[in-house]
């Protein structure tokens, strides 16, 4: 990711001083470079149905039958579905559309964290028991969104419209952390009940469908400060494993671009 994004940087900046150095930035081409940045953020990104059982059925060399854990949905204490953003973008605006803006972004997602944790409830016959599992892993996205823009004075511009990306996950494991009264899943069953198992996690493809909304704020002429938003379904295609729906219940990111207009 870092040698794409070193990449891309060069290009955006020989594209700036190209743009720079033309007495306009729109000479009869079909497109005009309108902006090139990059923006920070996060995103919550829940898989449909998510618990115990998806996770470790996106794991490598699972050994144990965890369909048989004495866990359900309801004893669900903790869910958690993070994914830091970096997003490098360049965007058009094609001329018979003076008012669209076309954005192409290569997305990465780093440190990408799926988590549930289940405890067995109070006075169970079964005892005191905990299972945690969790998945960490890296994407790799293109990205293309077509923008309405809204100019309102010098200062502000309101941007909203429609998307989609692919990408691919990889770089991933899923870990099995508990305390449980069944050994079956324990590496030393002789020393008692505690789980903590790391398995490789398979790599998957991840697509995306959102609708998105954002304004910028122009400063030092051609300077924008902008606050962006997603809200979107999509899917993860597990490579020999399960293939899931998703939810893209928020996609906050900040961005700092250079405008030619």
């Amino acid at each position: 990711m870092k040698k794409i994004a070193t990449l891309l940087t060069i290009a955006i900046f020989s594209n700036w001083q190209l743009a720079a150095q033309e007495p306009s930035p729109y000479l009869g081409r079909p497109l005009q470079i309108t902006h090139i940045g990059h923006a920070f953020g996060g995103d919550i990104e829940m898989p449909h149905g998510l618990d115990y059982q998806y996770l470790l059925s996106t794991a490598e060399g699972v050994e144990f039958d965890y369909n048989g854990l004495p866990f359900s949905k309801g004893e669900m204490t903790k869910m958690k579905c993070d994914n830091p953003t970096v997003r490098f973008n360049l965007s058009f605006r094609p001329a018979v559309l003076p008012n669209t803006v076309v954005m192409f972004s290569l997305l990465g997602i780093e440190g990408r964290i799926d988590e549930v944790r289940y405890e067995a409830s109070p006075g169970d016959p079964r005892g005191w028991e905990y299972l945690e599992v969790s998945a960490t892993n890296q994407e790799t996205a293109l990205e293309a969104a077509l923008l309405r823009r809204f100019v309102a004075g010098k200062t502000f511009r309101f941007y909203t419209g429609i998307g989609l990306n692919a990408g691919l996950s990889y770089n991933g494991e899923v870990r099995v952390k508990g305390y449980l009264q069944d050994d079956a899943i324990t590496d030393v069953p002789a020393n008692g009940n505690d789980v903590d198992l790391t398995y490789q996690q398979k790599p998957s493809l991840n697509q995306r469908l959102f609708v998105q909304a954002g304004v910028g704020i122009r400063f030092f002429k051609h300077m924008e400060f902008g606050l962006e938003s997603r809200r979107g379904i999509g899917s993860r295609a597990t490579f020999d494993g399960p293939f899931h729906m998703t939810i893209l219940k928020r996609s906050i990111g900040f961005s700092l671009r250079y405008s030619f207009l």
